[in-house]
């Protein structure tokens, strides 16, 4: 296995990182942090614009002919030095909806969705977790009527949806058959302007990080969908959700990856202009020899996001290396941010540093899109233990 990137994935490494540094400047970054307010809908259309929606998408919606899981690592690891939340905004739509719209979705639901997100112009909410099913998922209780005429009335409650009220599709997975098996009877419906539909409340959750992506508790009450709201077919919306998870872990690997780097970067340039005790405290050896772990674990945790993404391209699957990107990735950065913070002092402690984003932001990423223990539970079946 080659891991040196192609011409073609260094010149997404290199468009991405001036993307960033141009029109995602920590000031900026900062000041949506600091009121708390989503990123404009401009900036992801400029990334569609950059074919950046188009890695894992059909060729005939503007993606490729073969779908490249290690360019869109690339990509995020570049994105994710700005921020990780702005990369969950993208990979909603483009690694974890989009895909599933596109692998089970009727043409006329293929129309709808897929040309505008690839131009990146398309908000998604994934409706999933509830108050009782967060790791167990598919322990869902949020239960779909089918009507005389073939229509569903679905009624329940989800939590973390993020995005929900500005979302322009939602993917909502309901139960329509409980004597069938948990994963067995579980469909996934395609809801249109969630938060512009009467019979669904939406509440905001208040997170320590993250602040830029919304996240609500959501109630559905008696809401009203066609059968051709399906995604697939009955019963089997399971599939959909299984769909993209490789990827999804490898994306979150590649954002953990990126941050981590940003961090690491962020912290040698200012300790290296930081004298203490007569020098640059690059050069205490205390210092240097924490800076080379954070380095280390960094570059083993990108080891592992190219070698899963080069799997899934020649194999189609690669769930224990996907598991394991996801875990390096996501445990790394939450300790090059608790290490970066308390290597940059009283500095590290002020926003301004911008440490403290990265500080509250890291911990989702050892949560969500399945917390640290499920990818060791998993790695473990992988091995036959």
């Amino acid at each position: 296995m080659d891991f040196a990137l192609s011409d073609d994935h260094r010149m997404i490494q290199d468009v991405t990182r001036q993307f960033v540094q141009k029109e995602l400047t920590p000031e900026k970054v900062q000041q949506w942090y600091k009121d708390k307010v989503e990123p404009p809908r401009e900036l992801f259309q400029q990334l569609g614009e950059m074919g950046m929606y188009g890695f894992m998408m059909p060729e005939q919606y503007g993606g490729l002919s073969k779908i490249d899981p290690l360019g869109l690592c690339v990509y995020i690891e570049q994105l994710a030095r700005a921020s990780s939340a702005l990369c969950t905004i993208y990979g909603r739509a483009a690694v974890i909806c989009g895909p599933a719209v596109a692998a089970f979705g009727s043409q006329e639901q293929k129309d709808a969705v897929l040309p505008g997100l690839v131009k990146g112009n398309v908000i998604f909410s994934l409706a999933l977790t509830e108050p009782n099913a967060g790791s167990d998922a598919a322990s869902l209780t949020t239960k779909a009527v089918e009507q005389p005429d073939g229509s569903f009335l679905i009624s329940g409650a989800k939590l973390y949806t993020s995005q929900c009220e500005s979302a322009d599709w939602q993917l909502l997975l309901a139960r329509t058959d409980p004597e069938k098996g948990k994963h067995e009877g579980i469909t996934m419906f395609l809801v249109e302007k969630p938060a512009s539909n009467p019979a669904i409340s939406i509440s905001r959750i208040e997170t320590m990080g993250l602040g830029i992506v919304p996240t609500f508790s959501v109630t559905y009450d008696n809401l009203h969908l066609p059968a051709s709201a399906i995604i697939g077919k009955r019963c089997e919306g399971w599939k959909a959700v299984l769909h993209s998870l490789d990827m999804e872990r490898l994306y979150h690997g590649a954002i953990g990856t990126g941050s981590s780097q940003a961090i690491i970067d962020k912290v040698v340039d200012y300790l290296g202009q930081r004298v203490q005790f007569g020098k640059p405290l690059t050069k205490q050896q205390v210092i240097r020899h924490k800076l080379v772990d954070m380095q280390l674990h960094t570059d083993q945790a990108r080891l592992m996001v190219y070698s899963g993404a080069c799997t899934l391209t020649e194999q189609g699957s690669c769930h224990k290396e996907a598991s394991m990107a996801k875990l390096a990735g996501a445990e790394n950065y939450m300790r090059c941010a608790n290490t970066g913070t308390q290597l940059m002092g009283g500095f590290g402690y002020c926003i301004e540093s911008g440490m403290p984003q990265h500080f509250t932001d890291a911990k989702l990423f050892e949560i969500g899109g399945g917390a640290m223990e499920v990818q060791r539970n998993i790695i473990a079946k992988e091995m036959g233990l």
